[in-house]
C-alpha cells in the first residue's frame, strides 16, 4: 500500500482534525513565549484560613519580608580584625544601598542601658573577648553568630514598596568587593529564586530528557518507530497545549502547577496505549477507537474530578491546581482524540509487527484470576499492611523543602539550620500602650521585655525616653511595632513548634499573651500547611465518592463502583506507606502525587472495566478475554511511565526526585492492583455474569 493510497483512505473527518490540531499546536507555541515562572511559596498558602488572614493582615501594617534578603557571611574568623572590618564594611554599604531600610545583624544587638552595639561597646578590649560577651547576650546571639565565630547572618530588610528581588540586584557587586569574606544570598527571595530557575530547567531539560526515555522504552515495547511516534506525539502535544494555556492566560507555572505535564504524560501515553493495542486485533483501528475512545474520555474526567477537588481546600494555590488540572488533563484527551487515528493511518502499515504481549507477568495475572478467593485474601493481606500509614504522616512543610541538600544553597541552610542562624521570617507584633500613634516612655518597658525573648536581651535600666526602634519595625498606623524573631528558614514544624512554645510561655509569664502576638511567613507555614494537607485529605475522599458515582453510572453497578474505588485507593495508600515507613511528613508536593497516583489507578481500572464490558466471549472466559487484551498496555505503561519518572531525579528541584518516586510507586500498586485483584475480586461478587 502507498502513502497515496495510505492518505486517500483516510476520511475527511479525520483531516479536519489533524488541520484542528495543528492550528492549535501554532496557536500553543505562540502562546507559550509567555510562560513564565512564579516561586513564590507563600502564596501558596494563600486563601481564607485564619491563618492567611491573620498573616495578610500584618502584611497590611509592616509589610515586610516580601523584598527582604538575607545574606550568609563566612570567614576563618569573624574575630581577626581584617574579616571583621570587611563585615563593618559590608554592613554600612548594605545600609546604603537603594531598597534597604535596615540591617538587622550582630550590630544591632546593643549594650544594656545604652544604644551603642555590644559589639562595639568595649573597643579596648580584642575582638576575640568582645565575641565571647556577645555570644552570653541571650537568643539572638546565636541566631546571628555561630559559636565559632566561622559565620554570621545579615537580615536585610527592604523599605516599604520595595518590588520583590530590588535589592538582589544590588548584591554581586558587594559580594564581590567582600573579601575575605564569603558571602551568600540565603533567604526566602534567593529560595524563590533558585526554585524559579530550577522549574525553568526542568522544563527545558528534565521533561524532554523523559519524553526521549518513554520514545526509545516505547518503540523497544511496539516493536517500531513508527508505532511510538503514535503514541508519544498526542501526549507531547498534550503537554504543549497545556503550556500554551498557561501562556495565553498569563498564568505562572509554580511548583504545584509544574506537576501537570507530567500527569498528561502519563494518562495520554496510557490511552494511546490502550487505543494501539487495541488497533492489533481484529477489527482493527476504527473498532479500536470506537471502543477505548469513550474509556480515555472516562479517565480524564475521573482525573479531572480528583482535581478539581482541590477547589475544597480554601488554599488559592490549590484553587488554581482544581482549575488548570483538569484544563491539563483534558488537553491530552483533546490530543488524543484529534491526533491518534490520523497518525495511525498515516504511519502504522500492516507490516507493523505486535506489540510486546508480557506472557511472563500475563501468565501469573491469568493464573490468579484462576484462584479468585486467594487474590482476595492477599488483596485483605495488603490493605491491611497498608492501613497503618493512611492519615498516620504529620504534615510536613518547610520554606525551603523544594531545594536540593546537595546544591550550594541546600548547604548553606543545611548549615544555618545545625548553627542556628535565623533570618527574620517571624516577627512579634507589640501594641502601642497608650493608643497614641508613636513610640512614648510607656511602651519601652513592653517593648524591652519582648526583646529579652527576641532580638536584643532585656534592657534593664529604667528611662523616661522613648524605645529606640527602628521605623522600619513600626506599623503604618503608628500604633505597634515588630520585633523580628531570628530561626532557621528550614526548620522543621518540631523545632519550630518548640520555638513557638517557647515564645508564647515568655508572653504569658509576662502577662503580655493579648498585647502581644506572632506574625511572619513561618508562623504562616506551621499555621496553615496542616489545614491545607487536612483538606487535600479530605478533598480525596470527595474525589472518590465522584469517581464511585460516576463507575456506578457507567457500570450500571453498585458493587463494581465500590471495587473500582477501593483500587483506585490503594496506590494513594501505597504513598503514604512509603511517608509512614520512611519517616517523612505529609508535604504538599506528595499530597499531590496522591492525585497522580489516583488517576493512574482509574485510568487502569476503567480500562479493564470497559474490555470486560466489550468481551463477546462465553461467560466463563470474559474476565480473563479482558485481562488479556487490557493487561499488556497496561505492563507497557507501568514500564515506560516508570522510567520517564525516572527523569525526575535529574531535577534540582529537590521535590521533583520525591514526587518522582511517590508516583513510581503508585504506578506499580495500580499495576498490581488492576492485574491481580481487580478481576479476581469481580469474579467473586458477580460470578453469574461472568
Amino acid at each position: 500500500m502507498t502513502d497515496i493510497t495510505v492518505a486517500r483512505g483516510i476520511s475527511t473527518a479525520r483531516w479536519v482534525k489533524g488541520l484542528l490540531a495543528l492550528v492549535i499546536t501554532v496557536l500553543a507555541l505562540w502562546g507559550a513565549r509567555d510562560l513564565h515562572v512564579e516561586a513564590d511559596v507563600v502564596s501558596a498558602l494563600s486563601g481564607n484560613s485564619e491563618g492567611y488572614l491573620a498573616y495578610a493582615a500584618f502584611q497590611d501594617r509592616f509589610q515586610l519580608g516580601a523584598a527582604d534578603e538575607a545574606l550568609l557571611v563566612r570567614a576563618d574568623d569573624l574575630a581577626d580584625p581584617e574579616a571583621f572590618e570587611a563585615l563593618e564594611n559590608l554592613i554600612l554599604d548594605l545600609q546604603f544601598t537603594d531598597g534597604v531600610a535596615e540591617v538587622v545583624s550582630l550590630f544591632s544587638l546593643p549594650a544594656e542601658g545604652t544604644t551603642t552595639p555590644l559589639i562595639l561597646a568595649d573597643d579596648t578590649a580584642p575582638l576575640e573577648q568582645r565575641f565571647d560577651t556577645f555570644a552570653q547576650a541571650g537568643p539572638a546571639a546565636g541566631a546571628l553568630v555561630t559559636a565559632e565565630r566561622n559565620a554570621a547572618l545579615l537580615h536585610v530588610i527592604a523599605v516599604p514598596g520595595a518590588e520583590r528581588g530590588e535589592i538582589a540586584s544590588a548584591l554581586p557587586d558587594l559580594i564581590a568587593t567582600a573579601a575575605p569574606l564569603s558571602v551568600a544570598a540565603v533567604g526566602q527571595a534567593e529560595v524563590e529564586r533558585q526554585i524559579s530557575e530550577n522549574l525553568i530547567r526542568d522544563q527545558t531539560l528534565v521533561t524532554p530528557v523523559a519524553v526521549l526515555i518513554c520514545i526509545f522504552v516505547g518503540a523497544w515495547i511496539l516493536r517500531s518507530i513508527r508505532a511510538v511516534l503514535v503514541c508519544a506525539a498526542p501526549a507531547i502535544c498534550g503537554v504543549l497545549w497545556f503550556m500554551g494555556l498557561l501562556g495565553w492566560a498569563g498564568e505562572a507555572l509554580d511548583p504545584w502547577l509544574s506537576t501537570l505535564p507530567m500527569l498528561v504524560m502519563v494518562l495520554a501515553f496510557a490511552d494511546t496505549l490502550h487505543l494501539f493495542y487495541a488497533s492489533r486485533e481484529e477489527g482493527g483501528l476504527d473498532k479500536a477507537v470506537h471502543n477505548v475512545m469513550p474509556a480515555a474520555f472516562m479517565t480524564s474526567l475521573t482525573s479531572a474530578l480528583a482535581l478539581a477537588s482541590f477547589g475544597f481546600a480554601g488554599s488559592d494555590a490549590l484553587w488554581g491546581l482544581a482549575v488548570w488540572g483538569p484544563a491539563a488533563v483534558f488537553s491530552g484527551f483533546a490530543s488524543v482524540f484529534l491526533l491518534f487515528p490520523l497518525l495511525s493511518r498515516l504511519l502504522i502499515r500492516g507490516e507493523v509487527n505486535h506489540p510486546a504481549g508480557f506472557s511472563y507477568v500475563m501468565r501469573p495475572a491469568q493464573s490468579g484470576l484462576l484462584h479468585p478467593r486467594t487474590m482476595a485474601v492477599v488483596a485483605v493481606v495488603v490493605v491491611i499492611g497498608l492501613i497503618p500509614g493512611v492519615n498516620s504522616t504529620d504534615p510536613d512543610f518547610s520554606l525551603s523543602e523544594h531545594i536540593r541538600d546537595d546544591s550550594p544553597l541546600g548547604h548553606d541552610l543545611s548549615f544555618m539550620e545545625d548553627e542556628g542562624l535565623g533570618s527574620a521570617s517571624l516577627f512579634v507584633v507589640v501594641d502601642d500602650t497608650d493608643g497614641e500613634p508613636g513610640l512614648s516612655a510607656t511602651d519601652g518597658d513592653r517593648i524591652a521585655t519582648v526583646a529579652g525573648l527576641t532580638l536584643s536581651g532585656r534592657n534593664s535600666i529604667e528611662t523616661d525616653e522613648a524605645p529606640m526602634v527602628p521605623e522600619r519595625f513600626r506599623a503604618d498606623d503608628g500604633l505597634a511595632v515588630a520585633l523580628p524573631v531570628l530561626v532557621p528558614l528550614g526548620n522543621g514544624p518540631e523545632r519550630f513548634g518548640a520555638e513557638l512554645e517557647r515564645l508564647q510561655s515568655g508572653l504569658e509569664d509576662a502577662g503580655l499573651e493579648d498585647v502581644a502576638r506572632l506574625a511572619g511567613q513561618s508562623l504562616l507555614a506551621h499555621e496553615v500547611v496542616p489545614e491545607t494537607v487536612d483538606a487535600m485529605r479530605s478533598s480525596f475522599y470527595i474525589a472518590l465518592a465522584a469517581i464511585s458515582f460516576v463507575v456506578a453510572l457507567s457500570q450500571r453497578s453498585i458493587a463494581l463502583a465500590f471495587l473500582a474505588t477501593a483500587i483506585s485507593a490503594l496506590p494513594m495508600m501505597a504513598i503514604e506507606g512509603v511517608l509512614f515507613l520512611s519517616g517523612r511528613g505529609m508535604t504538599m508536593t506528595a499530597a499531590i502525587a496522591l492525585t497522580v497516583a489516583f488517576g493512574i489507578a482509574v485510568d487502569n481500572t476503567i480500562h479493564y472495566l470497559n474490555r470486560w464490558k466489550h468481551s463477546k466471549g462465553p461467560r466463563g472466559t470474559r474476565l480473563g478475554e479482558a485481562l488479556g487484551h487490557a493487561g499488556p498496555p497496561m505492563v507497557a505503561s507501568t514500564l515506560i511511565m516508570t522510567l520517564g519518572f525516572g527523569a525526575t531525579l535529574l531535577s534540582a528541584t529537590a521535590s521533583m526526585p520525591q514526587f518522582g518516586v511517590f508516583v513510581i510507586s503508585a504506578l506499580w500498586m495500580a499495576l498490581i492492583a488492576a492485574l491481580w485483584f481487580l478481576p479476581a475480586l469481580i469474579r467473586l461478587v458477580r460470578q453469574k455474569e461472568i
